[in-house]
């Protein structure tokens, strides 16, 4: 540039030559705006892309805005209903595959219907103020940061689960009332267990009702019932046909000599929506009391299934388990986060967490089972080989204790059987056997002590001690008599 600088000066200090000052300025003129261009159409390049930040959060919060007018302009609607016809509008437009998830996170962020209320805004029929828009973009931006945060984090938070978008918004959404909302006045703190100080039926929370409202038990239970199978039904339905359209492109991919031409993947976020939109529709053309609860039901069925397939192992009967799970969760966190955004997904999410956690601790019991039967095994394993050396070194001893033994030519003394007695002869035996017993004793001590010598007077003429003059017994009495 400096050396064309220099030659155009010289040029110029030429006599007679053209003046090109204007051809330069027109060159610095086109070059500006060379890069105005270049800018904006790096700018429309990033919004046509959809993965900037600023874009992220953009079009959250023209989703927000979009989905919180729809629901409190002009004739108030169903946020449930509001929110699955934003998401059908997006999903139908060209910038579905760009913008698709992160619209229906801004769908999740318009649906809230706490924001002013405290009661502190006066509002005029069928106007919204413009401080409301305020603290929705506010709310967007925040939800943008997490949602960013969440898919660039190498650890691959809830990858896969049902409700993660929703799960986003939830947390974004606590993060803003613990630190400007709920100090600022914008939203009442009683919201995190408004079903414990206000009227709610049970899985409804679009409006606080009177004492004159309340219901009787059976009618609560009627609805509980109806949540229940709401979810059960999306999660069913929506689950089903994503499993059904999966397995007939698998099964045309898997035969090569077939012609046709493996169908289109289904959008994951799209297919449940519009199960869940006919679904309300449905239910909204019968005029049906329960109605709202019903939707909060189709709601989180169409969370569920929107979990990854292979979270799932492909079965629709993990769906319809995780779908019950998460409608015992939906029908407990009824008094609680009343009004919140991404209630609906959270309590997919935690159904689909619940499940998986069961698995898990199902199979951890089995394994730690497993490895204590096998345990048992190796020890009785090595109980039986301690027993056949134990038996194999008594087999040893008895063949030498055999071989150390006489011939078995030698004659060997064999015990008399007994042979059968009469009762007369056994008894006789016994005595016998006794005496034997008694006289063994005697004999011994006879053997310690040697029997007296005997003396007898016959045997000597000289007297012994003790002999005197013999006499009959009956010689005093014979004479007695001769006297008498």
């Amino acid at each position: 540039r400096d050396q064309n600088m220099r030659n155009r000066n010289n040029t110029n200090s030429i006599p007679g030559a053209p003046n090109t000052s204007d051809d330069e300025s027109q060159d610095e003129e086109t070059i500006k705006q060379r890069d105005e261009f270049s800018h904006i159409y790096s700018v429309l390049e990033q919004l046509q892309q959809g993965k900037a930040w600023w874009v992220q959060c953009l079009t959250i919060f023209s989703a927000a805005s979009l989905t919180y007018s729809y629901n409190n302009v002009g004739l108030r609607t169903n946020v449930q209903i509001a929110i699955m016809t934003v998401i059908t509008i997006v999903g139908a437009s060209p910038f579905a595959s760009s913008h698709l998830i992160t619209a229906s996170i801004g769908t999740f962020v318009g649906g809230q219907n706490i924001i002013s209320s405290t009661g502190s805004q006066i509002e005029v029929d069928n106007i919204i103020l413009a401080s409301n828009y305020a603290w929705l973009l506010l709310l967007s931006l925040v939800v943008g940061l997490v949602w960013c945060f969440i898919i660039n984090s190498k650890f691959k938070i809830l990858d896969g689960y049902a409700g993660r978008l929703g799960t986003t918004t939830f947390v974004g959404m606590n993060l803003v009332m613990l630190t400007i909302y709920g100090p600022a006045g914008v939203v009442s703190w009683d919201r995190y267990y408004y079903g414990f100080v206000h009227i709610i039926h049970i899985a409804e929370e679009d409006a606080s009702l009177s004492l004159a409202t309340a219901w009787g038990w059976t009618e609560e239970a009627e609805l509980a019932v109806g949540y229940v199978l709401s979810v059960l039904w999306l999660g069913i339905a929506a689950s089903g046909t994503r499993i059904f359209h999966n397995n007939y492109a698998q099964r045309i991919n898997s035969e090569p000599s077939s012609d046709k031409q493996p169908p289109k993947p289904l959008n994951n976020v799209l297919v449940p929506v519009l199960w869940a939109l006919f679904s309300m529709l449905v239910v909204n053309a019968t005029q049906y009391k329960h109605a709202p609860g019903l939707y909060n039901g189709f709601a989180v069925g169409s969370y569920v299934a929107m979990a990854s397939l292979q979270k799932m192992d492909n079965s629709i009967s993990r769906f319809a388990l995780v779908s019950l799970i998460a409608a015992g969760w939906g029908l407990t966190l009824t008094p609680f986060f009343v009004g919140f955004a991404g209630k609906s997904g959270f309590t997919s999410m935690l159904g689909h967490v619940t499940h998986t956690a069961l698995l898990k601790s199902i199979s951890r019991f089995k394994l730690i089972r497993r490895k204590r039967q096998e345990e048992l095994c190796r020890q009785l394993e090595q109980l039986q080989l301690e027993f056949q050396e134990q038996r194999q070194a008594l087999q040893s001893h008895s063949n030498e204790d055999d071989d150390a033994s006489p011939s078995p030519h030698q004659h060997k003394h064999k015990p008399k059987k007994e042979t059968f007695y009469s009762k007369q002869q056994r008894r006789q035996q016994q005595r016998l056997k006794h005496l034997h017993v008694d006289e063994s004793p005697k004999e011994e001590v006879d053997a310690q002590n040697p029997p007296p010598q005997l003396h007898h007077r016959a045997w000597s003429a000289l007297p012994v001690e003790g002999d005197g003059e013999w006499t009959h017994s009956l010689e005093p009495q014979q004479i007695m008599d001769s006297v008498v």
